[in-house]
């Protein structure tokens, strides 16, 4: 009798504790999930991470011709906001290698990126503005500089033998440009 009491009580009690296992793994895997989709909104959208295609051209030389990347590729577009048109070729980044990017603080800047022969990596250092510049796509990116200094514009993929020379300036000053 006190074996059958035995087996029910340890049947009874291994079937509860399975239950809650179960319960917890479940609820453990849902709180996952929930912070992994909270990161990822979280990076996508509030730090504005995410590069957008402007143009994909067939041509991959098209770019490179169009009056936007023409001349300092620098253009006001309201009191505080400017676009700048970055081209990146073997090894020098136009505007930011020969003559430096001089925008005021608080400038919202939208980027629009491509490149005249390889693949560039177009990153400026201390933003999170990232991406990869390519032959004949037009990609954009924005940013406020609320700090004035010095960012420097790298190509973080590799391009050849001068990579690593691949640097250009922008040059955030404490006064709006007048």
């Amino acid at each position: 009798m006190s074996s059958t009491l035995s087996d029910d009580f340890e049947r009874r009690f291994h079937h509860t504790a399975q239950g809650h296992e179960r319960t917890w793994v479940f609820i453990s895997v849902v709180m996952i999930a929930v912070l992994f989709i909270a990161a990822v909104y979280l990076v996508v959208h509030d730090y504005g991470v995410v590069a957008k295609t402007a143009r994909i051209y067939s041509d991959p030389n098209t770019p490179a011709t169009l009056a936007d990347f023409q001349g300092d590729g620098i253009k006001q577009t309201g009191p505080d906001s400017y676009s700048v048109y970055e081209m990146g070729r073997i090894w020098s980044w136009t505007p930011g290698t020969g003559k430096a990017v001089t925008l005021p603080v608080g400038s919202h800047v939208t980027f629009y990126v491509t490149s005249g022969d390889v693949l560039h990596g177009f990153e400026i250092q201390g933003t999170s503005i990232n991406l990869t510049a390519i032959p004949g796509v037009i990609g954009h990116v924005s940013y406020t500089f609320d700090k004035p200094g010095t960012y420097y514009i790298i190509c973080n993929e590799y391009c050849g033998a001068g990579h690593q020379a691949m640097i250009g300036k922008i040059v955030i000053t404490g006064s709006k440009k007048a």
